[in-house]
């Protein structure tokens, strides 16, 4: 039976369930519970297939194999999606609009132009009133020579220099379908299916960001969801989970929604 190969080849490498469960994010009592072929603990289907294909290949089993004996148990058919295929799909690793630093450099080319006007303006300013400060320092001198009369001295003229307000730019991408990236912060098996297309499923590696686009609908299954941050059309959405949840997520190009 599976899980009486998969205790034996776990045992025969001196490995403890706490062990898988440290190296594979799959919780111990999952672990055990496949072990025992006690399926009815786990939380679905699509979660058994994927604790089984990553127990056995941490064993250096075949997945696969392991997971069409599991169905040998149960007497039906190795379903069509899982049968390995040879196409690989490479994630897409998404890049910001040419535009954004046109428009940019434009602006700071602008906002400079502006800056330049500005200054030549106040210098012609502060021209005319040092100008006028001498003009009537020389009449105020000459009216004390040629009267008594007390004469008093007109305060100097307050000159406004106007504020240049440099606008921001701002460069929103609109996005027409679904855009996915997810960066993993430890190990968690990991599904996702792109208009009903299984696009990718494996286990990343810690440090390891992946991409994937959809025209209509994202569907991404984790079996670690504290162990995956999620951006979203350009939105980060942080850690989608706790800590060893299994958790499934549906993304449109309108909203997000937790399936399970």
């Amino acid at each position: 039976m599976l899980g009486e190969i998969l205790q034996k080849e776990r045992e025969k490498q001196n490995l403890t369930i706490k062990d898988i469960e440290r190296d594979t994010s799959i919780r111990a009592l999952y672990i055990e519970s496949i072990e025992k072929a006690d399926y009815d603990v786990l939380p679905g289907e699509v979660y058994l297939k994927g604790f089984i294909k990553t127990y056995a290949n941490y064993l250096n089993l075949d997945g696969t194999e392991m997971l069409k004996k599991y169905y040998e148990e149960k007497n039906a058919a190795l379903p069509q999606e899982e049968i390995p295929v040879t196409e690989t799909v490479k994630p897409q690793i998404l890049k910001p609009p040419a535009s954004t630093k046109v428009e940019a450099v434009s602006n700071k080319n602008d906002f400079k132009e502006r800056v330049e006007k500005s200054r030549k303006t106040q210098q012609v300013l502060i021209g005319v009133v040092i100008a006028g400060l001498v003009v009537g320092g020389l009449y105020w001198g000459f009216s004390s020579d040629s009267s008594e009369k007390t004469v008093t001295k007109a305060p100097a003229a307050t000159v406004a220099v106007p504020k240049v307000k440099e606008k921001a730019v701002t460069s929103e991408k609109k996005y027409e379908g679904v855009e996915l990236t997810a960066k993993f912060n430890g190990k968690c098996w990991t599904k996702v299916i792109a208009d009903d297309k299984t696009i990718y499923e494996g286990t990343p590696k810690d440090g390891e960001s992946l991409s994937w686009k959809a025209d209509k609908e994202m569907i991404m299954t984790v079996g670690n969801a504290g162990a995956v941050q999620v951006t979203y059309n350009g939105k980060s959405l942080g850690e989608i989970g706790k800590t060893g949840d299994v958790l499934t997520k549906k993304f449109t190009n309108q909203k997000e929604e937790t399936v399970e």
